[in-house]
């Protein structure tokens, strides 16, 4: 960071406002193949190379069209945010899912229904570590950083640490220009040190309590209905049995997400005044043991 992180985390004021383009994978004997094999393989490995080509000339069309689409409308953009460089990273990395004005329709997005990319500008960030709901540029930089591939977004190997700030930049700013206008990151949850060792045994008396309602007795989910999310698509609560965690698998990261719950969707958060530190301790011993058996 340059000294500017702290002015451009809040909303800018409606006099730096400007309006450029868009914040811019067996018998004994030897056996000898007769030359009818021979052809066949030579003719399956031709269509096996032929279909691989394909389908990396394909890939590699969705990625220059989302490089090169042009922006669909004009937008505000704030001034004094080196947006030319974030536009450029945001670009290269994000726009093939996200969308070149972060609207979550990019090019990779339209073409793979199991692929729902966060809509920048309508959207709440899930992933975070404050009480109101508002990520810190913290939160986003993680999230950039390790992606989350369980949902199929990778993580930014290839940019530099002053890179992904950049990106974090100017996607907290695609976010002001739509709901997260005005918004700023409340005040970061206290998170222990050390997540206190518990015991599984408290955690699934405590996830009858407070988890089975959705997630199941089970934690699969087998059972639980179908929730909305805050642009109205229905889907199911995680299924905790797997293992996978899309906002990260330490014990940090699955206190956060008890604490802050997960914005836009049904999981709410669960203060220090309805769990203790002991008792999400419990819980994620318990979630662990799910995963486990």
């Amino acid at each position: 960071m340059d000294g500017r992180g702290s002015s451009l985390w809040s909303s800018p004021p409606a006099s730096s406002l400007v309006h450029p383009s868009p914040p811019g994978w067996a018998n004994g004997r030897e056996w000898r193949p007769s030359m009818n094999t021979i052809l066949k393989a030579l003719f399956f490995g031709f269509v096996l190379f032929l279909g691989t080509l394909i389908v990396f000339e394909s890939s590699a069309s969705l990625w220059a069209a989302a490089e090169s689409a042009p922006p669909s409308t004009e937008l505000p953009m704030p001034l004094g945010l080196d947006y030319q460089e974030g536009a450029r990273l945001y670009r290269r990395d994000c726009a093939s899912c996200h969308g070149v004005a972060g609207d979550g329709d990019g090019a990779l997005a339209e073409t793979n229904a199991l692929l729902r990319p966060r809509n920048f500008r309508e959207e709440p960030f899930r992933f975070l570590s404050t009480q109101n709901g508002v990520p810190t540029q913290g939160d986003l930089v993680k999230t950039i950083r390790r992606g989350i591939p369980e949902a199929g977004m990778p993580p930014t190997l290839q940019c530099s640490p002053e890179e992904t700030e950049t990106l974090a930049e100017y996607v907290w700013a695609l976010f002001q220009l739509g709901s997260g206008k005005g918004k700023t990151p409340g005040k970061v949850i206290s998170i222990p040190p050390s997540i206190p060792a518990g015991s599984a045994v408290q955690g699934e008396k405590l996830f009858a309590t407070y988890c089975s309602a959705c997630h199941g007795t089970d934690g699969t989910a087998k059972e639980s209905p179908e929730f909305p999310d805050s642009l109205g698509r229905l889907s199911k609560p995680r299924d905790l049995s797997s293992g996978k965690f899309h906002g990260g698998d330490t014990d940090t990261d699955l206190y956060c997400r008890i604490r802050c719950g997960l914005p836009g969707t049904a999981m709410p958060p669960f203060s220090i005044n309805q769990l203790t530190d002991q008792q999400v301790g419990d819980l994620i011993a318990f979630v662990r043991k799910l995963a486990r058996d």
